[in-house]
């Protein structure tokens, strides 16, 4: 059959198989969105090789949960919890009423696109890859940054198209000259909340409206439009909104696009599906952001932040930092503390007690997160996605006493591992602004803090109901200390075994041990470390 006599292209995300979920079995199978919801309590988890797509799934999820179920009191939540699984009267009338807003190649309405652009492309637009949807692929002048390959050679299914999509709300990053990030800024780590099933991930992260942004008044959020109640289904280029409802912001088209389908008679160059449309080319240009000034601050119930040294600063997401473990955030990500402000997502738990009651976790049974975050420069590279897993018991959601000492114990490490670099540059840096063995100092501090974060996660667990802050808190202390010895003398014998080097390997392991010791009785005296 030629092009021309194909019938039109088409793809809709709520009645065509794109989800790809694991089964409570462990068999994996691909679903369409209404599918995904009404069986989510069947369903263990969303299954994506790559985490930032999980990340943007569960967000439209949350988004079309929370517009469809439209929860307003605690009660509302906790009908949700003890029903097991989603109702599913108002998720098949949500579906009936947009389910033509899902379509990713519609002549005139399609999904995160601007319907004002062409099907095909069309003289004067600025067509591009659509390799460009993609933080993990080639585009541009990233070709060897991730993987050897052309961009132009790739064309991508409509799973994978409709994916990249979806990932422009929380992933988009500055990209060159008028290319702005997406409405968080340079993306920040998400925290989601896990489970054993998808539904208990999803439910967990329904959102009462006290826990939204605040950039709606109370009597305009009638008027938050997510993407498939957006009309017209035009995104303006280089657009400028002030007012950003949460469901807006969790669809926000930081980019203009249209997509360009293709027949798919080659396998997905990314998944290696074949679907009956692929997409290899489409405009992708500057679409929506907010202005930096005189607006109220939108921030991301699934995002810390750090609070601003002056108050008329606003506060600054939470990001992943180049050498840095997630772990270490964990103070700003799950404590209540007076430095950053935690995702609202966590503090409705800790302040609606009659929701965390109903959900499936005992006193001293952790409650699950995923965190996912991906590294740049601020600017148009990116480095790598970050992807963790914690288990935090409930009794660090509220106790600020259990809180603040994981806090100390944090700063205790930091300060560890500032004395061992120090330490060994002293005996081992050279004279001047000579950096001798530097690439010892970095692999002692990065296997220094994976170690660390072994013993940490584990250590978080222990602060049940009935433990005792003030014993878990010494106890990590000596963790510390041993940790920090060890690894100090391990680099120390990695150095040439000549007499002199011998001497100060000595002496340097010496000096270390008494300076940790030194440091721990000064600041923590109530005990002394074996």
């Amino acid at each position: 059959m030629s092009q021309s006599n194909l019938p039109p292209p088409t793809f809709n995300l709520c009645s065509d198989a794109w989800i790809t979920v694991e089964r409570s079995d462990g068999n994996l199978e691909t679903l369409n969105i209404l599918q995904a919801l009404l069986e989510a309590h069947h369903i263990r988890a969303l299954f994506e090789p790559s985490p930032l797509m999980v990340v943007a799934i569960h967000r439209l999820l949350v988004a079309i949960l929370q517009d469809s179920l439209r929860p307003q009191t605690a009660a509302d939540l906790i009908a949700v919890w003890r029903n097991g699984q989603f109702p599913a009267e108002p998720l098949q009338t949500f579906v009936a009423q947009y389910v033509n807003r899902f379509d990713l190649f519609s002549e005139d309405a399609p999904f995160l696109q601007s319907a004002d652009l062409p099907l095909k492309p069309a003289k004067g637009n600025k067509v591009k890859p659509a390799a460009y949807l993609f933080l993990e692929q080639p585009a541009g002048t990233a070709v060897t940054h991730y993987t050897h390959a052309y961009d132009k050679q790739q064309q991508f299914c409509s799973h994978c198209a409709a994916k990249g999509l979806l990932a422009i709300p929380a992933f988009a990053s500055s990209g060159g000259a008028g290319i702005k990030p997406s409405i968080n800024g340079v993306p920040p780590i998400y925290v989601l909340p896990g489970g054993e099933t998808l539904f208990a991930s999803l439910a967990a992260s329904l959102t009462l409206p006290e826990y939204e942004p605040p950039s709606l008044e109370p009597d305009q959020r009638e008027n938050d439009t997510p993407w498939w109640r957006r009309h017209p289904p035009i995104v303006a280029k280089k657009g400028i909104v002030k007012q950003v409802g949460y469901l807006y912001g969790l669809t926000f088209p930081a980019r203009r696009v249209r997509l360009h389908p293709i027949p798919g008679r080659a396998p997905c160059t990314r998944c290696g599906q074949i679907t009956p449309w692929h997409v290899a080319t489409m405009v992708y240009e500057m679409g929506e952001s907010r202005p930096k000034k005189d607006v109220s601050q939108w921030q991301d119930p699934f995002v810390a932040y750090r609070k601003p040294k002056k108050d008329k600063d606003p506060p600054t997401p939470v990001r992943p930092i180049e050498g840095r473990s997630v772990w270490r955030e964990f103070t700003s990500l799950f404590l209540p503390t007076d430095k950053a402000y935690r995702p609202n997502i966590l503090n409705q738990l800790e302040e609606e007690e009659e929701v965390r009651n109903s959900m499936p976790y005992g006193p001293d049974e952790t409650i699950p997160f995923r965190t996912v975050g991906l590294r740049t420069d601020g600017k148009m590279k990116t480095f790598e996605w970050q992807e963790s897993g914690f288990a935090v018991p409930p009794r660090l959601l509220t106790d600020l006493d259990s809180a603040g000492k994981i806090e100390q114990g944090i700063e205790f490490a930091t300060q560890c591992n500032r004395i061992i670099k120090s330490t060994f540059r002293q005996y081992f840096g050279g004279d001047g602004k000579t950096k001798r063995l530097e690439s010892v100092v970095s692999q002692m501090n990065t296997h220094y803090w994976q170690e660390l974060g072994h013993v940490f996660h584990n250590h978080v667990q222990q602060y049940t109901s009935q433990s005792d802050p003030n014993t878990l808190f010494q106890g990590w202390l000596k963790q510390v200390l041993q940790q920090a010895q060890t690894v100090f003398e391990e680099a120390i014998n990695t150095l040439p075994d000549d007499g002199a080097t011998l001497r100060r390997r000595i002496e340097a392991i010496n000096h270390c041990r008494a300076k940790l010791r030194s440091y721990h009785n000064k600041n923590y005296p109530q005990e002394e470390t074996a």
